[in-house]
């Protein structure tokens, strides 16, 4: 069972982040919702908290821009999630539209001291495109990442994706505390019923 300080690690400003990745949790901002999708970056004021959150700064002055901006690349690449997890090389669209976000990226690297020892790390500008940072993530994830480790929640209502990190790559839900949990009380609720 997940800890509390994971549980609540999952959850930031009301958002989810189970994704393993920046970009797989812009994707997860639309979760399954009893009358469809449910919109999380419903407005300036949510995109700018969902950068926080995500740990990408505190985003923009114009959170119109970045609302715009940040469900513009998760369109692109909800889109490209099924290729990738089926192994298809990249569309043109989505490198070029990446790329574009890419060139408007600039910065230095920094040492800094890290728990286990001295950490290198890139410290971004400002950048007016408030998605470009995902857009970096988006392309390191896809020129270091397994795609048969990209997975969608097994849990029938959940729309959620993640990338399974474990050794032995049997994640099957977005989180325990969720759908794994309700997964195993609907089991055990069946097997009581049957006994």
């Amino acid at each position: 069972m997940a800890s509390a300080t994971e549980i609540s690690s999952e959850f930031r400003e009301g958002f989810l982040f189970v994704g393993g990745a920046t970009w797989l949790d812009l994707l997860n901002t639309t979760p399954a919702g009893e009358a469809g999708p449910q919109e999380l970056i419903d407005s300036p004021e949510r995109a700018l908290a969902w950068l926080a959150a995500a740990g990408l700064g505190d985003g923009p002055a114009d959170g119109k821009m970045a609302m715009h901006d940040l469900r513009a690349l998760r369109a692109e690449l909800r889109g490209v999630f099924d290729g990738l997890q089926a192994g298809e090389p990249l569309p043109d669209a989505a490198l070029a539209s990446v790329n574009r976000r890419l060139a408007g990226l600039s910065g230095h690297h920094v040492l800094q001291r890290g728990e286990n020892g001295p950490v290198l790390t890139l410290a971004l500008a400002p950048v007016a495109d408030p998605a470009a940072p995902v857009a970096l993530d988006f392309a390191r994830f896809v020129c270091e990442a397994e795609p048969a480790r990209l997975k969608r929640c097994a849990a029938d209502d959940c729309t959620l994706v993640f990338y399974d990190r474990g050794r032995n790559n049997t994640r099957r839900w977005c989180t325990m505390g969720q759908c794994g949990n309700r997964d195993k009380v609907a089991r055990f609720r069946a097997r009581r019923a049957g006994s």
